[in-house]
């Protein structure tokens, strides 16, 4: 019996029959698209620990490597078990870890207290100054009622807005709580986490790379191998250096405001060197809180930081950045703005980290697939050449 599908016009059928397929499951997923992303965000909360160890892991990797490599030159005559300086490293990492985060609250909590006391005092102060401006503000909300010549304080709508109030700080005591106990069991099984996680890595990319060899062709999975490396080269060169570019800058902001006097400079450079972890937008972001800040104690202070803020997001966009980060990005500021708008959107400070390197990782990815498809075509890959107009472009490939 002769086929149904004639066998020149198979191949072209079944491809066919798979677009049609695609489409429609892309139709039925943007119909259902609320839905889907409610049950990604189930499994992403669900798979949180996980992901944190992750990053913890991914994190320590280079101090575990390091002190893995000294303690076996040290341990190399006595030939230890393969797994103890692996274990040592790893516990090594570890207190080096906790003993940073240690240092960093111990020195930074009392002075963070201390600034948080002064401005709470200088509101205080304010009120006080201001309490006749204060006292026709509560008069006008009915706050206040005058009775021959005396101020009354209007106790029902005091207590109505009080008991709202209370209501709201219940509410948010009981959820900031709940997010409290959450974050410390995601660290805590994040922690565990990490710690197999880099005492069993080279199990873990050996058992990737059997199932890829399984799945694939090996010419596809040599690619995707070099693909694999040349992302954590990307995500390790820009996490690493983003830590190390915003601890110089907060540095900078914190000596530049002692000399030039500028208030609470501890609390304001903390704030800055850790909002100039996001690309581009992090020293703004840092500066409108700081800002406001300022402007209730000094408002000339306030304009000079602003002033301030500026130059030291240019000398960080053209000097400190690119001398720490290298090549990692390698972007031009409107796919970076595009990149971070994108992932803030999605997935909030997290995604602005990580969408510059992972919009990074996509565009070498396309920029070599391209390049390959025109050197095939005997086509000049420097984009220069494209400026012309096509017909020129015809003309000098004929030529």
């Amino acid at each position: 019996m002769k086929p149904f599908i004639p066998k020149d016009l198979r191949g072209r059928t079944i491809s066919n029959i798979i677009v049609v397929c695609a489409g429609c499951a892309l139709a039925a997923a943007l119909l259902h698209l609320g839905e889907i992303w409610s049950v990604v965000r189930a499994v992403l909360h669900t798979l949180m620990p996980f992901i944190i160890g992750f990053a913890i892991a991914f994190l320590l990797l280079p101090i575990v490597n390091r002190v893995e490599a000294l303690f076996s030159k040290l341990l190399s005559r006595r030939k230890p078990h393969p797994k103890l300086c692996r274990s040592l490293a790893t516990v090594v990492a570890y207190i080096v870890l906790l003993a940073l985060l240690s240092g960093f609250f111990a020195i930074l909590v009392p002075q963070l207290i201390t600034s948080i006391k002064s401005i709470l005092q200088y509101i205080a102060n304010f009120v006080q100054m201001n309490r006749e401006t204060i006292n026709q503000l509560l008069l006008k909300y009915e706050f206040l009622s005058i009775e021959g010549e005396k101020l009354v304080i209007a106790w029902e709508n005091v207590v109505s807005q009080m008991m709202n109030y209370t209501s709201l700080l219940v509410n948010n005591l009981m959820a900031i709580s709940s997010s409290i106990y959450t974050v410390v069991f995601q660290l805590f099984v994040g922690m565990i986490a990490a710690f197999y996680l880099l005492m069993e890595k080279e199990t873990f990319c050996a058992q990737a790379k059997k199932v890829c060899f399984g799945l694939f062709k090996p010419v596809t999975c040599q690619k995707l191998i070099y693909w694999t490396r040349r992302a954590h080269k990307i995500f390790a060169g820009f996490i690493t250096g983003k830590i190390l570019d915003s601890m110089i800058i907060g540095v900078i902001c914190y000596v530049c405001m002692l000399v030039f006097r500028i208030e609470y400079p501890l609390l304001i450079s903390v704030i800055v060197g850790i909002t100039n972890v996001i690309p581009f937008f992090g020293p703004f972001i840092g500066a409108i809180p700081s800002g406001l800040i300022l402007l209730l104690v000094n408002p000339l202070s306030a304009l000079w930081f602003l002033v301030f803020i500026v130059i030291l997001q240019q000398l960080d966009g053209n000097v400190i950045g690119p001398f720490i980060l290298g090549d990692y990005v390698g972007l031009s500021p409107f796919w970076i703005m595009l990149s971070i708008m994108v992932g803030g959107g999605l997935f909030g400070f997290a995604g602005m980290l990580l969408s510059v390197p992972l919009f990074a990782l996509i565009y070498a990815i396309v920029r070599a697939s391209l390049e390959t498809r025109l050197r095939q075509r005997n086509m000049p890959v420097d984009t220069r050449f494209y400026e012309k107009a096509p017909e020129n472009l015809l003309e000098e490939k004929d030529a």
